[in-house]
Protein backbone atom coordinates (compact mmCIF):
# COMPACT_ATOMS: atom_id res chain seq x y z
CA UNK A 1 0.00 0.00 0.00
CA UNK A 2 1.37 3.41 -1.13
CA UNK A 3 1.96 5.91 2.32
CA UNK A 4 0.50 9.48 1.53
CA UNK A 5 3.54 12.32 2.10
CA UNK A 6 3.68 13.57 5.22
CA UNK A 7 2.92 17.07 3.79
CA UNK A 8 -0.64 15.62 1.94
CA UNK A 9 -1.33 13.69 5.60
CA UNK A 10 -0.71 17.68 7.82
CA UNK A 11 -2.39 19.24 4.96
CA UNK A 12 -6.03 16.73 5.68
CA UNK A 13 -5.72 17.43 9.44
CA UNK A 14 -5.58 20.83 9.61
CA UNK A 15 -8.68 20.94 6.75
CA UNK A 16 -10.40 19.01 9.48
CA UNK A 17 -9.64 21.07 12.48
CA UNK A 18 -12.42 23.92 11.15
CA UNK A 19 -15.05 21.04 11.06
CA UNK A 20 -14.11 19.81 14.19
CA UNK A 21 -14.12 22.95 15.84
CA UNK A 22 -17.54 24.00 14.43
CA UNK A 23 -18.98 20.13 15.85
CA UNK A 24 -17.70 21.51 19.36
CA UNK A 25 -18.86 24.99 18.98
CA UNK A 26 -23.04 23.39 17.49
CA UNK A 27 -22.80 21.06 20.22
CA UNK A 28 -22.10 23.67 23.26
CA UNK A 29 -24.68 26.12 21.65
CA UNK A 30 -27.20 23.05 22.37
CA UNK A 31 -26.15 22.30 25.50
CA UNK A 32 -25.74 25.67 26.69
CA UNK A 33 -29.28 26.42 25.18
CA UNK A 34 -30.44 23.12 27.11
CA UNK A 35 -29.05 23.23 30.40
CA UNK A 36 -26.45 27.05 30.25
CA UNK A 37 -29.75 29.47 31.46
CA UNK A 38 -30.40 27.32 34.77
CA UNK A 39 -27.40 29.55 35.52
CA UNK A 40 -29.62 33.27 35.30
CA UNK A 41 -31.82 31.26 37.30
CA UNK A 42 -35.11 32.71 38.15
CA UNK A 43 -34.45 35.80 36.17
CA UNK A 44 -33.57 33.40 32.69
CA UNK A 45 -37.28 31.48 33.62
CA UNK A 46 -40.16 31.58 31.75
CA UNK A 47 -44.27 31.72 32.57
CA UNK A 48 -46.46 28.35 31.59
CA UNK A 49 -49.78 27.09 31.18
CA UNK A 50 -50.04 24.82 34.24
CA UNK A 51 -52.76 21.95 34.09
CA UNK A 52 -52.02 19.73 37.26
CA UNK A 53 -50.15 20.22 40.52
CA UNK A 54 -49.67 17.22 42.65
CA UNK A 55 -48.17 17.71 46.37
CA UNK A 56 -46.74 14.53 47.71
CA UNK A 57 -44.28 14.01 50.75
CA UNK A 58 -40.84 13.74 48.76
CA UNK A 59 -41.80 15.42 45.20
CA UNK A 60 -44.11 17.65 43.62
CA UNK A 61 -45.79 16.67 40.24
CA UNK A 62 -46.30 19.35 38.02
CA UNK A 63 -48.12 19.19 34.68
CA UNK A 64 -48.57 22.03 31.63
CA UNK A 65 -47.62 23.98 28.21
CA UNK A 66 -45.80 26.32 26.63
CA UNK A 67 -48.91 29.25 26.49
CA UNK A 68 -47.70 30.95 23.19
CA UNK A 69 -48.44 30.90 19.68
CA UNK A 70 -45.42 30.02 17.97
CA UNK A 71 -44.11 26.37 19.33
CA UNK A 72 -41.33 26.64 22.04
CA UNK A 73 -39.63 23.21 22.94
CA UNK A 74 -39.46 22.62 27.09
CA UNK A 75 -35.69 22.86 27.85
CA UNK A 76 -36.54 22.25 31.94
CA UNK A 77 -36.94 23.82 35.40
CA UNK A 78 -35.31 25.77 37.89
CA UNK A 79 -36.98 25.34 41.46
CA UNK A 80 -35.88 26.47 45.32
CA UNK A 81 -37.52 25.18 48.39
CA UNK A 82 -37.67 28.03 50.97
CA UNK A 83 -39.43 28.08 54.03
CA UNK A 84 -42.38 25.79 53.24
CA UNK A 85 -42.46 27.23 49.58
CA UNK A 86 -41.43 25.42 46.31
CA UNK A 87 -40.51 28.23 43.80
CA UNK A 88 -40.31 26.71 40.20
CA UNK A 89 -39.90 28.55 36.96
CA UNK A 90 -39.34 26.81 33.58
CA UNK A 91 -37.57 27.18 30.32
CA UNK A 92 -38.66 27.11 26.62
CA UNK A 93 -36.88 27.77 23.20
CA UNK A 94 -37.71 28.10 20.01
CA UNK A 95 -34.81 26.27 18.72
CA UNK A 96 -35.74 23.00 20.46
CA UNK A 97 -39.59 23.65 19.14
CA UNK A 98 -38.21 21.65 16.30
CA UNK A 99 -37.10 18.77 18.34
CA UNK A 100 -40.03 18.31 20.67
CA UNK A 101 -43.39 19.72 22.41
CA UNK A 102 -43.66 22.56 25.11
CA UNK A 103 -45.69 20.03 27.33
CA UNK A 104 -43.68 18.73 30.50
CA UNK A 105 -45.14 16.74 32.85
CA UNK A 106 -42.10 16.75 35.30
CA UNK A 107 -41.69 15.47 39.37
CA UNK A 108 -39.49 18.09 41.60
CA UNK A 109 -38.25 16.37 44.95
CA UNK A 110 -38.24 18.55 48.29
CA UNK A 111 -37.05 17.88 51.55
CA UNK A 112 -39.91 19.33 53.54
CA UNK A 113 -43.19 19.81 54.13
CA UNK A 114 -44.56 21.95 51.20
CA UNK A 115 -46.92 24.65 52.17
CA UNK A 116 -47.74 26.68 48.12
CA UNK A 117 -46.06 25.92 45.29
CA UNK A 118 -45.22 29.31 43.72
CA UNK A 119 -44.83 29.87 39.92
CA UNK A 120 -41.73 32.21 39.34
CA UNK A 121 -40.23 34.47 36.80
CA UNK A 122 -38.27 37.50 36.74
CA UNK A 123 -41.15 39.98 36.82
CA UNK A 124 -43.99 38.05 38.59
CA UNK A 125 -44.94 35.47 41.22
CA UNK A 126 -48.30 33.75 41.25
CA UNK A 127 -49.36 31.07 43.32
CA UNK A 128 -50.00 27.86 41.62
CA UNK A 129 -51.44 25.66 44.85
CA UNK A 130 -51.78 25.77 48.19
CA UNK A 131 -52.36 23.42 51.47
CA UNK A 132 -55.38 25.27 52.35
CA UNK A 133 -57.54 24.95 49.31
CA UNK A 134 -55.19 22.91 47.38
CA UNK A 135 -56.26 24.66 44.23
CA UNK A 136 -54.73 26.33 41.35
CA UNK A 137 -55.79 30.55 40.99
CA UNK A 138 -58.79 30.25 37.85
CA UNK A 139 -56.15 32.96 35.61
CA UNK A 140 -54.10 29.02 35.74
CA UNK A 141 -56.94 26.22 35.10
CA UNK A 142 -56.84 25.61 31.53
CA UNK A 143 -59.99 23.65 30.70
CA UNK A 144 -63.84 23.07 30.93
CA UNK A 145 -66.18 25.22 33.57
CA UNK A 146 -69.58 24.60 34.63
CA UNK A 147 -71.64 26.69 36.43
CA UNK A 148 -74.83 25.80 37.46
CA UNK A 149 -78.35 27.55 37.80
CA UNK A 150 -80.53 25.31 39.13
CA UNK A 151 -80.37 23.91 42.38
CA UNK A 152 -81.10 20.46 42.34
CA UNK A 153 -77.76 19.55 41.20
CA UNK A 154 -75.94 16.85 43.29
CA UNK A 155 -73.46 15.52 40.72
CA UNK A 156 -71.61 17.04 37.70
CA UNK A 157 -69.70 14.70 35.31
CA UNK A 158 -67.14 15.16 32.38
CA UNK A 159 -66.31 12.37 29.96
CA UNK A 160 -64.13 11.98 27.22
CA UNK A 161 -62.12 9.33 25.06
CA UNK A 162 -62.68 6.40 27.32
CA UNK A 163 -61.77 8.82 30.42
CA UNK A 164 -63.07 11.37 32.85
CA UNK A 165 -63.69 12.91 35.90
CA UNK A 166 -66.89 14.56 38.53
CA UNK A 167 -67.36 16.40 41.48
CA UNK A 168 -70.14 16.25 44.20
CA UNK A 169 -70.07 17.38 47.59
CA UNK A 170 -68.36 14.51 50.38
CA UNK A 171 -71.39 15.44 52.61
CA UNK A 172 -74.26 14.20 49.52
CA UNK A 173 -75.46 17.84 49.79
CA UNK A 174 -76.57 19.69 46.75
CA UNK A 175 -73.58 21.60 44.59
CA UNK A 176 -73.90 25.10 44.79
CA UNK A 177 -74.74 27.67 41.89
CA UNK A 178 -73.97 30.39 40.49
CA UNK A 179 -70.24 30.29 40.13
CA UNK A 180 -68.44 28.23 37.66
CA UNK A 181 -66.85 24.85 38.94
CA UNK A 182 -63.31 23.92 37.79
CA UNK A 183 -63.32 20.51 35.98
CA UNK A 184 -60.50 18.92 36.66
CA UNK A 185 -59.78 17.39 33.55
CA UNK A 186 -56.77 16.54 31.28
CA UNK A 187 -58.78 17.44 28.13
CA UNK A 188 -56.82 20.28 27.60
CA UNK A 189 -53.36 18.01 26.86
CA UNK A 190 -56.13 15.44 25.20
CA UNK A 191 -56.40 18.35 22.43
CA UNK A 192 -53.38 19.82 22.61
CA UNK A 193 -51.72 15.76 22.21
CA UNK A 194 -54.53 15.20 19.20
CA UNK A 195 -53.75 18.46 17.70
CA UNK A 196 -57.54 19.01 16.88
CA UNK A 197 -60.68 19.52 19.17
CA UNK A 198 -61.67 16.85 21.33
CA UNK A 199 -65.32 15.60 21.75
CA UNK A 200 -66.74 15.01 25.00
CA UNK A 201 -69.64 15.02 27.31
CA UNK A 202 -71.17 16.63 30.49
CA UNK A 203 -73.77 14.70 32.47
CA UNK A 204 -75.48 16.92 36.04
CA UNK A 205 -77.74 14.05 38.41
CA UNK A 206 -79.83 15.33 41.20
CA UNK A 207 -80.03 13.36 44.18
CA UNK A 208 -82.04 10.40 42.67
CA UNK A 209 -79.16 9.89 40.54
CA UNK A 210 -81.43 10.92 37.26
CA UNK A 211 -79.74 12.62 34.65
CA UNK A 212 -81.47 16.40 34.67
CA UNK A 213 -79.35 17.65 31.89
CA UNK A 214 -76.73 16.45 29.47
CA UNK A 215 -75.11 17.57 26.47
CA UNK A 216 -72.10 16.82 24.14
CA UNK A 217 -69.41 19.37 22.63
CA UNK A 218 -65.99 19.80 21.45
CA UNK A 219 -63.10 21.40 23.20
CA UNK A 220 -60.47 22.91 21.62
CA UNK A 221 -57.00 23.49 23.22
CA UNK A 222 -56.37 26.77 21.28
CA UNK A 223 -59.28 28.22 23.30
CA UNK A 224 -57.52 27.05 26.49
CA UNK A 225 -60.76 27.39 28.57
CA UNK A 226 -64.78 26.70 27.98
CA UNK A 227 -67.20 27.89 29.68
CA UNK A 228 -71.02 25.73 30.26
CA UNK A 229 -73.83 27.12 32.17
CA UNK A 230 -76.41 24.67 32.91
CA UNK A 231 -79.71 26.29 33.05
CA UNK A 232 -82.50 26.26 35.01
CA UNK A 233 -85.24 24.49 32.46
CA UNK A 234 -82.06 21.54 31.98
CA UNK A 235 -80.04 22.67 28.79
CA UNK A 236 -76.22 23.35 29.05
CA UNK A 237 -75.01 26.23 27.13
CA UNK A 238 -71.81 27.77 26.34
CA UNK A 239 -71.50 31.10 27.66
CA UNK A 240 -68.80 32.89 25.17
CA UNK A 241 -69.20 36.18 26.29
CA UNK A 242 -68.00 35.51 29.90
CA UNK A 243 -64.84 36.71 31.46
CA UNK A 244 -62.51 36.27 34.27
Amino acid sequence: MEKKPIHEIISNVFRAIPLAMGAVVLAAAFLAGRYGWRRGGFRACQSAGITSVEVGEKDIHITGFYPGSFPEGFCGYYAEERDGRLYVGFRFSAVFGFFETGDFDISIPVKGTIDEVVLKTRMNETTIWNAQSGALPQSERYGVYVKLERKDVYSVSMSYDGSGGGMSCADGSALGSGDYIFMDNDIMIASKEAGAPVPFTITVKDAAGTAVASGEFWFDANVEKMYLAVTEDGRIMEDKDYEE
